[in-house]
């Protein structure tokens, strides 16, 4: 049985949405995902961490890195 890895979007600081999968999420996917929490009126996320360390900027300095 494979592990659920939990997405944490976050603007600045504070935590505003999760999504999970069953695997990482590609930054594309991570994209799609970020637009979703803008238009709900969360914000729009600036970084993901996700729960095997990986963290990825999505806008402003550092947004190509992974």
């Amino acid at each position: 049985m494979s592990k659920v890895v939990t997405h944490n979007f976050y603007v600045g600081e504070k935590r505003v949405m999760f999504s999970e999968w069953y695997e990482p999420l590609s930054k594309e996917a991570l994209l799609e995902r970020a637009a979703m929490a803008a238009e709900r009126g969360y914000g729009t996320p600036d970084t993901v961490v996700d729960s095997t360390g990986r963290m990825v900027k999505l806008g402003g300095e550092g947004a190509d890195t992974e």
